[in-house]
């Protein structure tokens, strides 16, 4: 998720654990007596809040506030699930120091392909995308539940290593490399002698 949507989820939490905690608080008070509490809810008039309802202006109130609700709703789904394609990440060139862009995703499935290669590895799909601003190639392996875990595990550290010692020399930003691993049922039949070409993600959700 990126830093946007991160920070409006999070205010969003904020306000309304804020609005939830001040009306426990308050109901708490007034259940154990505390006459701040005591004296607030006396002053209000109980007969001009019963009759709120047949106001003429609050069914009109009440659609406005549940159309806002929606859109609110809305916007914050659309935010959050939006793509998270990584930007181009800005790169020096070493002989001429000048700044250049390059794409994460083929990177992402040049890694992908890399990992595809080791034994018991079914498939290997990888991605650029932002992750809380920061740029990360994603790589999702699927292994057969037999495979050499430690092998495999190793092989990820190191290809995770050299993508990330190759970038992180000339990039302007920082850029992270992250490896998934998941294992397949134990009931479902070894994986094949001969691999075919792996299922890779050119990049992108």
């Amino acid at each position: 998720m990126k830093r946007g949507p991160a920070a409006l989820n999070r205010l969003l939490v904020l306000l309304i654990g804020l609005v939830l905690a001040a009306v426990g608080a308050t109901a708490l008070a007034w259940d154990r007596g505390v006459p701040t509490a005591r004296d607030a809810v006396a002053r209000i008039d109980r007969d001009r809040v019963v009759a709120v309802p047949d106001e003429p202006w609050w069914h009109w109130a009440l659609g406005a506030t549940v159309g806002v609700c929606l859109v609110l709703g809305i916007v914050v789904l659309v935010v959050d699930l939006s793509r998270r394609r990584a930007a181009p990440t800005g790169m020096l060139e070493t002989v001429t120091d000048t700044p250049v862009s390059i794409d994460l995703a083929p990177i992402a499935t040049g890694v992908a392909a890399e990992l595809a290669r080791h034994t018991g590895v079914r498939r290997a799909r990888g991605r650029a995308l932002s992750d809380r601003g920061l740029a990360t190639i994603q790589v999702t392996v699927e292994a057969d539940p037999r495979t050499d875990i430690a092998a495999l595990t190793d092989a990820a550290d190191r290809v995770a290593a050299t993508t990330t010692a190759a970038l992180g020399g000339s990039a302007i930003a920082d850029v992270a490399v992250r490896v998934l691993l998941h294992l397949d049922r134990t009931d479902q039949p070894p994986a094949p002698a001969t691999r075919t070409q792996p299922d890779l993600d050119p990049g992108g959700d």
